[in-house]
């Protein structure tokens, strides 16, 4: 199975990591970045299901919080079933949204850069400054 690459920045100043985005480092303000691409695969943090959608949405409209490559986080549209907190995702991206779908957990390989499962042991969460 391919997965798609997504597109991440780097903030040279920082060394922040983010989603694309217009303006400077949302971090640090810096406005040296560098492009990257990092494997569209992710753990689920977080996921919903609403029952009544935003006009041109499509009930039920699932949403997850995914954590890719480098600790970045994205929200993402769900395509199928909710995923459970910890299950892995392809994520790519579809016009302006991201779009995730779950995958066998056997059929994904854990490599370096890849973001640690939720609940395993590693460093807690800590919002940017």
């Amino acid at each position: 199975m391919t997965v798609p690459d997504l597109e991440l920045f780097r903030c040279s100043a920082c060394q922040s990591r983010f989603l694309p985005g217009d303006g400077p480092c949302p971090r640090c303000g810096g406005i040296r970045l560098e492009r990257y691409a990092a494997p569209g695969v992710g753990t689920v943090l977080a996921a919903t299901e609403l029952e009544v959608a935003q006009e041109g949405w499509n009930p039920p409209h699932r949403l997850a919080l995914i954590e890719v490559a480098d600790a970045v986080r994205l929200i993402a549209a769900v395509d199928g079933d909710l995923p459970r907190v910890g299950a892995p995702v392809e994520v790519r991206v579809d016009g302006l949204i991201y779009r995730a779908t779950a995958v066998e957990p056997s059929s994904r390989e854990r490599g370096e850069g890849d973001s640690p499962k939720a609940g395993s042991a590693g460093a807690p969460f800590e919002p940017p400054r």
